[in-house]
């Protein structure tokens, strides 16, 4: 670079200069700092794909041809420096087409296809689309190769995260739109025009055309002056573009710039070298952060940087993928960074590979995904070790990671957990390190992991370059090449298989004289075992000269129990899981190797290897999905022009997938806005002694204040809550959770808001908190009604029958059981962190913006707290990117906390939460217990009686627990009709952050406690679990436990519907279960099926109502304003559609208005599944009101006159074109203190079977396969509730296998983590589900031809009933299990077992046994409830 050149970046064609100061800066913050805020903040560890982008970059130029190469790689922007990308043309997804020009097809193809709800993470899945196409083909690629397949489309996604869909629809979208279909030209990337367009094309803005129909180069003129050739076009945009997305103009895709290719051809490289001192951090250290930072283009650049700063005086940063996360998160400082990547030092990028003797060198600075397609070419992949290599690197992170990430910084980073580290030390690596004075050292692998996370490199040195050693370099006595045989294979168990950090890794490598079957190396390297990755020298040197008999395979077991034992108090804890594991693998390895010797070893010497079994085959490979997810729909559609009932798109599905969508931090903050921190509790439980914000305010500069309960005006107050209120916004005298909020810190900037927060200082003296529902009930710590000053809200019990006449009998055919169901809580993970702004305005009006579900409650809280009355305060929410109940009751207290600094600051005061802190203090799902005592009939086979007592563990205050617990108390009984049947229930109060509502609120958690019910009983009786629950299904008229009579009773409908569907009947998917389990000793499968009965309506009768306010305009569109918000499931699009029936009005000519509390005033919260019955009756009933004016109109006009004539006429006659509906939920009579009454409209019913097939020495599940009716009503729109419906499975299959909370408790739980800390608090350690983990086929049905005359348009609530039919997974992962443990002969006829919820890897390998497991299989494992 020429010194009159600037550092600079390119963003969608456009160039920006790099100053100097913002070293600390990410790529993410740059982008939303020029407001490109399509690309989001999701987690802010490159754990979810919200934040992707493609950055481009110039790998070589050739001269002769004048022809330049690219790499196009999908990178999380939320880790990437935004010096790492000086010289690099960064794509976003504003980069790519709009709803107003025009959207590009990889985003028509998610928007077409229902891919986006929330449409928070759509915007990232389009991005790593969009650069697995730019990837697909290239000038010398041939042609048939240039196709992409499923699998393909899979994997580029497998760093994407998201919350809504369940997967299926936006594989489906891409898949359709360019499987086997010929994809961009390498003359488009290069901006080569000439070859790209036949017709004269304008390029002047430095972009080029792509049609949208084709995803090709534009040929026929369109894109050039915006005119329409194709005669279909205005026909594809009625039936594509409904909502709004143009889908027949030209994309125009920017190109590569001009500037960074002549940088190219000038010989100095596509990167110059780079060196930012740090900027003026003494006189203007808020916007200048000090980080000096080097960017050498020579290996000697490199050496002569860290022989003048070394060891700690400088940071090498590569991808950032791990030093980003430290800094962020761990809050580590490094000064001075040295930015080393491949393609700019040669002598680190280095890839040579033999394929005779699998010899290889692998430079340092190759990233691990050029790594992993070297490691998987077609001669490569012929070769185990180098196989092994590629397939680990499969399961490692997600692309986005891979692209960026590099070999050495994977190895120096030293951690004990590595995927990749256990196999180099099987394959005895050497790791070259090299420095300026010392040059070239060799250390062994197996020698360079000294301590945790520390590694034999010496303050100046690098590693620079991994080598591998021949299969034979080693004289083996009476042995050559020819007569020796390597075999290595890699093994890695997680909690989720894709994109997620390891439990335990291992690489394994055995050399085998060919001759005589006699091992001559066996070599065994774990990680996630100790504090280091591991090799098992004393099991290696005990292998050696040993054949494969079953005598050796019993010495390795004991070997490997012995060298790797993991004490119980371990970081990570799961110690019995580990040992197992690492037998297991050590097993699978031993079959790995004798599956094949016995046809390479001489005859004479094979029949003494261990015999393999045909029922052990199924333990060789992983437990991998053969296809990517797919699946049928089915559902009624109703005839064209009938605007309710068709399948429409998301209303914002168009803007949402070109990032053009606001939510509440993408808003343009208002002028003068300043950020704010939260200073929270570090202790669960401690009385608050003293606090020192002093040195906070006084020392970082930019600081502009700290505030607590003291600057709270004098006539508002400190204490909220959504029902009693028994919360401090502040903290006062003493904090009850980590993570309470004590006080909160305002500065210029969100970075030095966030350091300053850090620097509060506060002393505390620790009192003993209480952790645990066990702990709770041992101390008797409930909430009371006398506690909160409230009666009637807690203490509830039901009753009905006579449960105690039932179990006093004594007649020999009735057996009692008993038992206790432990079921824990689960993350909302909303992809959108918690985010507001509040502004307080003149007269003391104050304006907030928050993603939250209840507004009211927000402007309920501001206006208490700084003593306003309501009328002062406006809350508003366009959008959220997810809520699931998060943010219903649990999002108010951090919006009251700012409100507080914005009225003293008189400026307006912003606040996002990073995802640690958003996990750690807004709750959860309820964690639950229920004991649990059954009575029932051997003869007849049915459950006579059951009494059940619940508890949940409601927090540090009450919240919403008291609702959630009586909601599982009225669903308690599942679909089963119980003729005696009593319950009761209680909230523990634990010092954990108050948990609140989620999906289900209780539901589910109650059902699932009465389905283990169920099930227990029927492996009692030795009958079909399925046949049992069959056997206790509710019919139509029966009265549920608390007397209502179920009307409209579709449960059985949806039973009987998919208990014979065509390729689905429980029978002869059993008898397939049995005959695979038959046939495979290590791999079984399971089958259930369970039902679902979820009563809607809020159980807090006061709730259900609802308001709507419908404009009409002369133009004759219609503007709809309600009380409920759009968090993805589709209620706007409903409305729209209810409204647009009602008018007679085109849909597109209906719009949705933000929700505000200026215009639906006191509106309830978006939640119990009942808004689109509560809001679109309430439009209905405003739309009727107008249409009853414009009746006297309508008939005096002619027949054919338009709505808008029709309005204009009205119009002139002075009648309101306005009306204000008005909804309030009939049928509704319920008391507590009855007992007795009609606490729901009506149910939604449904019924799920899932079939699972589970690794009994891994405990890995995949799920085959699910099918699910569901009785949604007449549905207003198939399209959104089957999204719904897949959604919610997808969310309750979450809960269900992967989605475990872990906090410190040192009494009953994680003794590991400290007290009241959440350990899984982001998505590196908190698994929801990927693509890979939801059924690889996935069926949905919409019951046909069912009605519901209780709710607007006959339809039905869809948001949470769904869920519960995850629970068929569970029961089908048991019942696997079952099969697995009569692998034991002596437990054939086992009764019940006990498993917790979720039934992660590790309780499902504990729970299979077997003989080379380590401990017993009954070994309950440590769970937070």
């Amino acid at each position: 670079m020429s010194s009159s050149e600037n550092p600079a970046i390119y963003v969608n064609g456009k160039r920006y200069e790099l100053r100097d100061g913002i070293g600390e800066t990410t790529l993410l913050e740059f982008l939303r700092d020029v407001r490109l805020t399509g690309t989001k903040l999701g987690c802010g560890e490159g754990g979810c794909g919200a934040c992707t982008v493609v950055a481009s970059s110039i790998t070589g130029y050739d001269k002769k041809t004048d022809q330049f190469s690219y790499a196009h790689k999908a990178v999380n922007a939320c880790l990437a420096p935004i010096y790492a990308f000086e010289g690099h043309h960064v794509i976003t997804i504003e980069g790519l087409g709009n709803a107003r020009d025009g959207l590009h097809p990889v985003q028509m193809a998610i928007a077409n296809a229902h891919g986006s709800q929330c449409g928070f993470c759509t915007p990232g899945f389009v991005m790593s689309m969009y650069a697995l196409l730019l990837n697909a083909r290239s000038k010398n690629t041939a042609a048939e190769n240039a196709l992409i397949s499923p699998h393909d489309i899979e994997e580029a996604l497998s760093g994407n995260l998201c919350r809504c869909t369940g997967y299926r629809p936006i594989l489906k979208g891409f898949v359709d739109a360019f499987v086997e279909n010929k994809v961009y030209s390498q003359e488009t990337i290069d901006g080569d025009v000439s070859n790209a367009f036949k017709k004269s094309v304008k390029v002047s803005d430095g972009t080029v055309p792509i049609c949208a129909s084709t995803g090709q180069p534009c040929t026929n003129g369109c894109g050039g002056d915006g005119e329409k050739t194709d005669e279909n076009a205005s026909s594809r945009n009625v039936e594509n573009g409904a909502n709004g997305g143009t889908t027949n103009a030209a994309i125009k895709e920017p190109l590569f710039p001009i500037e960074l290719k002549r940088r190219a051809k000038a010989g100095t490289g596509p990167l110059a070298a780079l060196a930012f001192h740090g900027g003026d951090a003494i006189t203007d250290s808020v916007h200048n952060d000090g980080v000096k930072w080097h960017r050498p283009t020579s290996l000697k650049e490199l050496l002569d940087l860290r022989d003048a700063y070394p060891g700690n005086e400088s940071k090498i940063v590569c991808g950032n993928t791990e030093i980003g996360v430290e800094i962020k998160f761990k809050k580590a400082l490094y000064p001075r960074r040295i930015h080393v990547s491949g393609n700019t030092i040669e002598e680190l990028d280095r890839i040579s590979m033999n394929y005779d003797n699998g010899e290889a060198v692998f430079g340092a600075a190759i990233s691990l995904s050029d790594l992993e397609r070297a490691c998987s070419g077609k001669e490569a992949s012929q070769v185990e070790r180098f196989r092994a290599i590629s397939k680990q690197l499969k399961w490692f992170a997600g692309r986005q990671i891979r692209n960026v990430s590099t070999l050495g910084g994977n190895i120096v980073t030293g951690s004990p957990i590595s995927d990749l580290n256990p196999i180099w030390l099987a394959l005895d690596a050497m790791f070259v390190v090299t420095s300026k004075k010392g040059g070239d050292r060799y250390v062994k692998a197996r020698d360079f992991f000294l301590a945790y996370r520390k590694v034999d490199l010496k303050p100046d040195e690098i590693l620079k370059q991994v080598e591998l050693k021949a299969f034979n370099d080693t004289d083996y006595t009476g042995t050559t090449a020819a007569t020796t045989k390597e075999y290595f294979h890699e093994y890695k168990q997680s909690h989720r298989r894709e994109d997620d950090i390891a439990i335990v890794t291992c690489g394994a490598r055995a050399l085998f004289n060919t001759s005589t079957g006699e091992c001559l190396d066996f070599s065994l390297g774990f990680g996630g075992l100790s504090f280091k990755t591991i090799f098992c020298s004393q099991t290696a040197n005990g292998m050696v000269g040993k054949h494969m008999t079953k005598e050796t395979l019993d010495f390795l077991m004991s070997a490997i129990e012995k060298e790797c034992f993991v004490d119980e108090s371990a970081p990570g804890g799961m110690s019995q899981y580990r040992i197992t594991l690492a037998k297991s693998f050590a097993f699978k390895f031993f079959l790995h190797c004798v599956s094949d010797l016995r046809t390479v070893v001489d005859s004479s010497s094979s029949s003494s290897i261990y015999e393999l079994q045909q029922n052990e085959l199924s333990s060789l490979g992983r437990n991998e999905r053969q296809s990517v997810v797919s699946g049928a729909q089915y559902f009624t559609k109703k005839p064209n022009g009938e605007v309710v009932g068709q399948p429409l798109a998301h209303k914002s599905a168009h803007i949402q997938a070109s990032g053009e969508a606001i939510y509440c931090d993408d808003a343009a903050k208002p002028e003068g806005c300043v950020h704010a921190a939260l200073v929270l509790s570090t202790i669960a439980h401690g009385k608050i002694l003293s606090v020192d914000s002093a040195s906070a305010v006084e020392s970082i500069p930019g600081v502009l204040g700290y505030f607590s309960a003291k600057d709270i005006p004098k006539n508002g107050t400190n204490i909220i809550g959504p029902i009693a209120h028994d919360e401090e916004i502040f903290a006062t005298e003493y904090v009850t959770c980590v993570g309470q909020v004590i006080g909160v810190v305002v500065a210029e900037t969100r970075a030095l808001a966030l350091r300053a927060a850090d620097a509060v200082k506060i002393e505390y003296e620790i009192l003993e908190p209480i952790l645990s529902i066990e702990d709770a009930i041992a101390k008797k710590s409930y909430y009371t009604d006398e506690m909160i000053g409230m009666r009637g809200f807690l203490g509830h019990a039901l009753h009905s029958g006579n449960v105690d006449d039932i179990f006093g009998n004594e007649e020999e055919n009735i057996k009692i059981i008993s038992g206790s169901t432990r079921v824990g809580g689960q993350e909302h993970f909303y992809l959108e962190p918690n985010a507001c702004v509040v502004e307080v305005t003149d007269n003391d009006e104050v304006v907030t913006i928050s993603s939250t579900q209840c507004p009211m409650k927000h402007q309920a809280y501001i206006a208490d707290c700084l003593g306003f009355s309501r009328n002062k305060v406006t809350c508003k929410a366009k959008r959220l990117g997810g809520g699931f109940g998060g943010k219903e009751s649990r999002s108010g207290f951090m919006n009251v906390a700012i409100a507080v600094p914005a009225y003293h600051l008189r400026r307006p005061v912003s606040l996002v939460l990073d995802r640690d802190v958003d996990m750690q203090i807004t709750g959860h799902r309820h964690s639950f217990r229920g004991d649990w005592k059954v009575a029932f009939d051997v003869k007849s086979e049915k459950i006579l009686a059951l009494d059940v007592k619940i508890y949940n563990n409601a927090g540090n205050s009450l919240d919403l627990s008291s609702s959630v617990l009586d909601r599982a108390i009225l669903h308690v009984d599942s679909a089963y009709n119980i003729p005696n049947l009593r319950v009761e229930g209680y909230c523990c109060k634990t010092n954990l952050p108050s948990n609140t509502a989620f999906r289900g609120f209780g539901g589910p958690q109650g059902i699932m406690i009465g389905e283990s019910v169920l099930d227990d009983v029927a492996r009692h009786l030795n009958v079909a679990p399925d046949a049992l629950r069959e056997n206790h299904l509710y019919h139509e008229g029966d009265l549920t436990h608390f007397g209502q009579k179920l009307i409209d009773c579709q449960v059985r409908s949806c039973w009987e519907e998919l208990k014979c569907k065509r390729e689905a009947s429980f029978a002869d998917r059993r008898k397939a279960v049995e005959t695979f389990n038959q046939t495979s000793k290590f791999k079984k499968r399971g089958f259930a099926a369970t039902p679902a009965k979820f009563g809607i309506a809020f159980t807090a009768l006061f709730l259900n109502q609802a308001g709507a306010l419908v404009n009409v305009y002369l133009d004759g569109t219609v503007g709809v304003s309600i009380g409920g918000v759009e968090m993805g499931q589709g209620l706007f699009t409903k409305v729209a559609q209810i409204a647009a029936k009602n008018l007679g009005v085109r849909f597109e000519d209906v719009h949705v208005l933000e929700t505000s509390t200026e215009k639906v005033p006191n509106a309830s919260p978006t939640a119990a599944s009942a808004s689109s019955d509560m809001y679109g009756d309430a439009t209905e009933d405003a739309c009727l009101q107008i249409m009853e004016r414009l009746k006297p109109i309508r008939e005096k006009m002619a027949k054919d006159a338009s709505f808008k004539d029709i309005v204009n006429s009205a119009y002139f006659q002075r009648i309101d074109l306005s009306a204000h509906g008005w909804h309030v939920t009939k049928n509704l009579n319920w008391d507590w203190s009855v007992g007795k009454g009609e606490p729901f409209n009506y149910y939604t019913y449904g019924a799920a079977c899932s079939e699972v097939e589970v690794d009994c020495l891994t405990g890995d599940v995949n799920v085959l396969r699910t099918d699910i009716v569901m009785d949604v009503g007449d549905s207003i729109n198939p399209a959104l509730d089957i999204g719904q419906v897949e959604g919610g499975f997808a969310q309750g299959l979450g809960w269900i296998l992967l989605e475990e909370l872990k906090y410190g408790d040192s009494k009953n739980g994680h003794k590991w983590i400290k007290d009241g800390v959440n350990f899984t608090r982001g998505p590196g350690t908190y698994k929801i589900p990927t693509a890979n983990d939801v059924p690889e086929e996935f069926n949905v049905t919409l019951l046909h031809d069912s009605k519901n005359p209780r709710a607007v348009q006959s339809s039905k609530a869809v948001g949470e009933p769904p869920f519960l039919l995850g629970n068929s997974v569970y029961f089908a992962v048991k019942d696997a299990i079952y099969y697995a443990r009569q692998e034991d002969e002596s437990e054939k006829n086992e009764g019940a077992f006990s498993l917790d919820l979720p039934c992660t890897p590790e309780r499902v390998r504990i729970a299979c046994g077997n003989a080379f497991a380590y401990g017993s299989r009954d070994y309950k494992t440590r769970i937070t409830i």
